[in-house]
């Protein structure tokens, strides 16, 4: 059976490890043609060759996200390259920790300027190219934070809330239009983040509760971009979660800061 992803030209960003390398590898088996743009043009390669060995067409940018004349460059080669954009994934960002009071301005500018802004330019460019083809499908990688701020993560989970709130804005705005626009909210997943996390925070950054592989969220991604819908959740429990939060403010703050140590409390004097 020949896949539904067979021939789509798929653009992702952040696609040098984690969600975005396993995701272009499972595009690639489905056969997918690639592009892909992240910061670290070796891991990218490296990305690039395995995506080769299962078969896969690839093409690979060094890109800078926070740069929208890069993030334009690369939708660019992907229109030279293949002729069209079927599928256009923001997946690159990172995270750090500190309470909100403390983060350096420069943390927060760059935080911002990568997740949301970067998300923004891609969903930008391929908003337009797709309107212009009159069909397409437009991934943001949010987060399950994106619901639901945590202690010690504020500016993270802010970037997710604005991205989410984007894709719904403009899943409306491209109603009828043939352009789908969806957010993907992955859970604790085993990517390079907590490492990327830990340095950037001067302290160890470790996941909580179950964590799932960056392959498994792949495969659903697969899933999304043959069937698209609004939101793909990769933990449906976590959702739920997500939908209790909301519903009782009150008492997940109290279980919240009970949990998530040092961050849900002052410290003593």
């Amino acid at each position: 059976m020949v896949s539904q992803t067979a021939g789509k030209v798929v653009v992702i960003t952040g696609a040098s490890s984690g969600i975005g390398a396993a995701t272009a590898e499972a595009l690639a088996k489905g056969g997918a043609k690639l592009v892909l743009g992240a910061r670290r043009l070796d891991k990218l390669q490296a990305v690039a060759s395995r995506v080769t060995e299962l078969g896969g067409q690839v093409e690979v940018m060094a890109c800078d996200v926070g740069s929208r004349d890069q993030v334009q460059a690369l939708m660019t080669l992907a229109q030279s390259r293949f002729g069209r954009v079927d599928v256009a994934i923001a997946n690159a960002g990172f995270g750090f920790t500190s309470r909100v009071h403390e983060v350096a301005e420069a943390q927060m500018e760059e935080i911002w300027r990568v997740n949301l802004l970067g998300t923004w330019y891609l969903m930008a460019a391929a908003g337009s190219l797709m309107l212009q083809q009159r069909q397409g499908h437009i991934i943001a990688v949010s987060s399950v934070v994106a619901r639901r701020g945590l202690p010690g993560m504020g500016p993270y989970c802010m970037t997710k809330a604005g991205q989410l709130s984007l894709v719904e804005a403009m899943r409306v705005e491209l109603r009828a239009s043939g352009v789908y626009v969806s957010s993907v909210h992955p859970g604790y997943t085993q990517t390079e983040f907590f490492q990327q996390a830990s340095r950037r925070s001067g302290r160890t950054v470790r996941g909580g509760g179950k964590i799932q592989s960056a392959e498994v969220v792949a495969r659903k991604i697969c899933s999304l971009i043959q069937h698209p819908r609004p939101e793909l959740w990769p933990m449906k429990m976590l959702r739920w979660a997500m939908l209790l939060t909301a519903m009782m403010p009150g008492i997940s703050d109290a279980a919240i800061a009970k949990t998530m140590r040092p961050y849900g409390r002052l410290p003593r004097d």
